[in-house]
């Protein structure tokens, strides 16, 4: 066991009490409210470094939701989301619903000419209905997409889901982005 220091409890004693005094110098100096408006520029930076990457930086972010439902037939809802901070333009979706041998029992296409950045297009010319189809057969789902990027280059991107199983599914599709230094 150690021995009883005597001259080291002082020393301990006046180094806490150095640290007290250092401590109770800087709070006098450093109001509070100085402290809660550091950390508040604090949060305003990291947002504005956030919102630079969303709103500001050219890049593409293409999306692709897809919806199937077994309800009276087959019925495909589509979804296009363009958002990146850039329009695109040139777009063509297609969606096909094929059987197991991949015959087309239905399909759409639409073309749009221009995309807003952080828009998202659905409605009912985006819509599949397939009836008459039994709903125990496998089938599949095919997404095409084309666009031109905001560097004016041409894009193209398949997707393929297959539903057999399913009364319900949701496939969410992401498409290759380009941003300005990649």
């Amino acid at each position: 066991m150690e021995e009883y220091n005597e001259e080291m409890e002082e020393e301990l004693h006046d180094l806490s009490q150095e640290v007290g005094h250092r401590v109770k110098d800087f709070a006098e100096r450093v109001h509070p409210l100085r402290i809660v408006l550091a950390g508040l520029v604090l949060l305003m930076i990291m947002g504005a470094l956030a919102s630079t990457w969303y709103w500001v930086i050219p890049r593409d972010d293409v999306e692709i939701q897809v919806t199937y439902l077994q309800r009276n037939g087959h019925i495909v809802l589509t979804e296009l989301v363009n958002d990146g901070s850039r329009e695109i333009t040139d777009v063509t979706l297609r969606v096909e619903f094929l059987d197991k041998d991949n015959v087309v029992i239905a399909d759409l296409q639409v073309a749009f000419d221009l995309i807003p950045s952080h828009t998202s297009i659905s409605g009912d010319k985006m819509e599949l209905i397939a009836r008459g189809y039994t709903v125990w057969d496998e089938y599949s789902i095919h997404v095409s997409i084309e666009w031109t990027n905001f560097r004016g280059v041409e894009s193209q991107q398949n997707f393929i889901h297959f539903v057999s199983e399913s009364q319900t599914a949701t496939f969410s599709d992401e498409c290759e982005g380009v941003t300005w230094f990649l």
